[in-house]
């Protein structure tokens, strides 16, 4: 055998595969869809639901965002097996319902609260609540696409911040180069996307979805750094900030902390001193720096992880003005819970965000970089 045909033969098969690697992650999503805001429209595409039987032997049910009109679809979380109506699953009673036999994937209330510790989280009261990172609970979840009335939507949506972040939206509007640093938790570096998952349909993180939407919107030459890093708080983003944030030189930093301080039950007063902290280093070296404050979505109330987080979206707001915004993330998760479960939006049933609430991240901070006229399908 000649080695260098064999090992010619070894490059090609290995450049095949590395292809076919990258091919298969090549996102499934449709992105104008996905960041069309969803208080401006009146198609929901792909909202997800995680399905539950109450005993195993009940259907299934979820609960959807907005009264339907039609429901275009209704798919697995890939978004690569679409189930059929009257077969699979009906819409009755203001719920969607699995039918007997049906292929969809659902869970019980058995599963979801185990009666012995293990994949666990304890319960308020007593008891677990199921909890598992990676894809577990995207693999379980529903993408339901469907029509519903116009300007059904009762939550925070975002203004436009150009008087606020007006080096920004300058740069943008000019086509200027513009670098923006994210800086937060596990929640910004991506927990439980689809992408970072590196699972079907391979949706970025919220961090990635800003950049894709501003480049797609403005000529500038978008740069951007995640110095995000799970497991950590203000305390932490304070300590780091010079080396993470402030060494380089942003244009614009989003700032997402929160979650972390409020289940550490870290007051408002001491998480706004170290927000506000965090801001002053990076404008004492980057005096044109401007900031978007993210209001954190919340945990699961059933768990402990629940604490301060519902706290802090005031004190945010008490430092926006002149170069800083707030996207208020937590008025918009609260809006959301009253007609869904925290199940349906989560990456792992504690703290995260799953691929539809990481859009939401995405929508609010895209809203105040963008016009409302760049922000819409009209």
């Amino acid at each position: 055998m000649n080695p260098t045909k064999s090992l010619t033969g070894l490059v090609i098969l290995a450049t095949l595969f590395s292809h076919s690697l990258v091919f298969a992650q090549m996102p499934t999503y449709n992105e104008k869809e996905y960041l069309t805001p969803f208080w401006s429209t009146d198609t929901m595409y792909n909202e997800s639901v995680l399905m539950v039987s109450p005993d195993s032997v009940s259907p299934a049910e979820a609960s959807l965002l907005f009264p339907p009109l039609s429901i275009i679809s209704v798919k697995d979380a890939s978004l690569e097996t679409n189930y059929i109506e009257n077969i699979d699953w009906i819409y009755t009673n203001g719920k969607l319902r699995l039918l007997p036999g049906s292929k969809a994937v659902f869970m019980t209330n058995s599963q979801l609260y185990p009666i012995t510790k293990g994949a666990t989280m304890d319960k308020i009261g007593g008891g677990y609540v199921l909890f598992h990172e990676g894809h577990f609970f995207h693999d379980k979840q529903l993408a339901i696409t469907y029509t519903h009335e116009k300007n059904v939507w009762k939550g925070p949506v975002p203004k436009y911040a150009g008087i606020n972040l007006p080096n920004t939206t300058k740069k943008l509007i000019q086509g200027e180069p513009l670098k923006i640093v994210f800086y937060g938790n596990s929640i910004t570096v991506g927990g439980n996307a689809s992408g970072v998952n590196r699972v079907a349909p391979y949706m970025p993180n919220y961090a990635g979805l800003v950049v894709n939407k501003l480049k797609s919107t403005y000529s500038s030459a978008i740069t951007m750094k995640n110095s995000a890093v799970g497991g950590k708080d203000a305390a932490w983003g304070l300590a780091n900030v010079h080396s993470l944030v402030t060494l380089e030189n942003p244009d614009l930093v989003v700032l997402s902390f929160g979650m972390n301080d409020g289940t550490g039950k870290v007051s408002p007063a001491v998480f706004k001193s170290r927000i506000e902290s965090i801001i002053n280093d990076v404008r004492a070296t980057n005096p044109n720096s401007e900031f978007i404050l993210v209001a954190t979505t919340l945990a699961n109330p059933e768990t402990f992880f629940a604490g301060q987080q519902v706290n802090y979206k005031p004190v945010l707001q008490e430092l926006a003005g002149s170069g800083t915004e707030l996207a208020d993330m937590t008025g918009v998760h609260q809006e959301l819970l009253k007609n869904k479960l925290f199940r349906d939006m989560t990456g792992n049933n504690i703290n995260h965000s799953n691929d539809f609430l990481h859009r939401w991240y995405a929508q609010q901070i895209c809203g105040l970089l963008i016009p409302s006229s760049a922000t819409t399908n009209e």
